[in-house]
C-alpha cells in the first residue's frame, strides 16, 4: 500500500520533472487536475511484481529503482527512473501489470497520476505521447547497457557506477544507501559491496560508513567506472536536448503539408 503524502500541484509549484517541464503551459495546465504531488519515501514499494498498476509517477527529487527477482531469490537492477523519465512505463505500452518490483531509492517528491488518466492523455499525436515515445528509447537504451554491465564489469566498477548514478538523482555528493540495497540493485553479495566499496575509499574517492555514502573525488570515481555510466548519461542528455524537436516536429509537418 502507498503511504506517500498527497497534494494538489499549486499554480506555482516548481515543475522538476523534464517530461512535465517540457510541456508547453497550456498542455500542463490540461494535465495538472489529474496530477497529485506526493513524497516518496526511501524503501518505499511503489509497485510489487505481477502487480496491477493504479498510477504511474513522475519523479522530482526522487529516484526509483526496477528490480527483477529470480526465483532463487537474486536480485538485479533492471532500471532507476528519475527526474528524466515516468515511473509504470508498461502503462503506457498497454500493459496493465509491472513485471518487476520498484523501490524508491532516492526520497523526495514525484508528481503521480491514475493510469486511466495517462492512458487518456496519451492520444495519438498528444504531446505527451511524443515525449514518452522518445523517453521509452532511452530506458530500453539503458536497460539493456545495465544487462551487459552486470555479465561483463567488475563489480568496483558497477559499484561506482551506481554510486554516480545516485549522486546525479540526490543531486548531491552526499547521500544514505545501504550495502543491503547496492547489493539487491547490483545482484551481488554484501561482501562483496564491501570489498568494492573499501576499495574506492583506499583509493580517496569515497567515505562510506553506517550507509552514509560521501563522494569527495567525482572525476576520479567516474574513472573508476565503468563506460556505462557514461552510455546511459549520454542517452538522457540527448533526450533532454531532443525535447523541442520532439513537440515542434508535427508543427514543421502541418506547415510543410499546407505549402
Amino acid at each position: 500500500m502507498n503511504t506517500a503524502k498527497r497534494q494538489r500541484p499549486g499554480t506555482g509549484a516548481p515543475i522538476r520533472n523534464d517530461i512535465l517541464r517540457a510541456l508547453l503551459e497550456s498542455e500542463y495546465r490540461d494535465l495538472r487536475p489529474r496530477l497529485e504531488q506526493v513524497e516518496l519515501k526511501p524503501g518505499e514499494i511503489i509497485y510489487r511484481a505481477d502487480q496491477a498498476i493504479k498510477y504511474v509517477y513522475f519523479p522530482g527529487r526522487a529516484a526509483v529503482a526496477t528490480i527483477e527477482t529470480l526465483e532463487d531469490g537474486r536480485t538485479v537492477e533492471v532500471g532507476i527512473i528519475g527526474a528524466e523519465g515516468m515511473v509504470g512505463i508498461n502503462i503506457f505500452l498497454g500493459c496493465l501489470i509491472s513485471p518487476d518490483k520498484a523501490v524508491v531509492h532516492v526520497p523526495g517528491d514525484a508528481m503521480r497520476m491514475k493510469a486511466n488518466d495517462l492512458r487518456q492523455a496519451v492520444r495519438f499525436g498528444s504531446p505527451l505521447q511524443r515525449l514518452l515515445l522518445r523517453y521509452t528509447q532511452v530506458l530500453l537504451a539503458s536497460i539493456s547497457q545495465s544487462v551487459a554491465c552486470s555479465q561483463h564489469h567488475a563489480l568496483v566498477q558497477r559499484v561506482a557506477r551506481l554510486i554516480l548514478t545516485l549522486r546525479d538523482h540526490a543531486e548531491s555528493n552526499e547521500f544514505t544507501m545501504s550495502h543491503r540495497s547496492i547489493a539487491t540493485l547490483l545482484g551481488m553479495r554484501r561482501e562483496g559491496v564491501s570489498e568494492a566499496a573499501g576499495k574506492l575509499q583506499a583509493a580517496g574517492l569515497i567515505t562510506y560508513s553506517r550507509a552514509h555514502i560521501r563522494i569527495l573525488d567525482a572525476a576520479g570515481l567516474k574513472k573508476q567506472s565503468c563506460e556505462c555510466y557514461r552510455f546511459i548519461r549520454r542517452q538522457i542528455n540527448g533526450m533532454q536536448r531532443d525535447m523541442p524537436r520532439v513537440l515542434a516536429e508535427p508543427q514543421r509537418r502541418g506547415r510543410r503539408d499546407a505549402s
